[in-house]
């Protein structure tokens, strides 16, 4: 089972904090980014964020089904602060529209990234 496996079964984001210095950190941060600490916790994670950068790419199909499908991978910047990669479900609306939010969903067992949805207009 992978990291991010673990964390969608259990159905919340886990993030890092440095016990050092403080910083919550992306859930895959081995040392700490502001002090370089290498003692961290895993805390929760509200879920929600805005995309700072999203590409639609073509990724092949799980099964037997070998045909490509478009998806979105994006980075996140949660409220938090710590940026995560994700991919994106449904369509992201272009950045003249209202403010992106997405929220945390599990991914399926096959997933390597977490899997949020777009929450447009939302408050948080």
């Amino acid at each position: 089972m992978t990291r991010w496996q673990g964390i969608a079964q259990k159905c919340e984001l886990m993030i890092q904090r440095c016990l050092n210095c403080t910083t919550l950190l992306a859930p895959l941060m081995a040392t700490c980014s502001a002090c370089q600490g290498s003692n961290l916790e895993r805390v929760p994670s509200c879920g929600v964020g805005s995309i700072v950068s999203s590409k639609v790419v073509d990724r092949g199909h799980s099964g037997g089904d070998r045909g490509r499908a478009p998806c979105t991978i994006a980075i996140v910047e949660l409220d938090e602060g710590p940026w995560v990669y994700t991919w994106i479900d449904g369509d992201v609306p272009a950045p003249s529209d209202c403010p992106v939010r997405v929220e945390f969903r599990p991914a399926s067992t096959a997933e390597q990234l977490p899997v949020f949805a777009v929450r447009s207009g939302d408050p948080r």
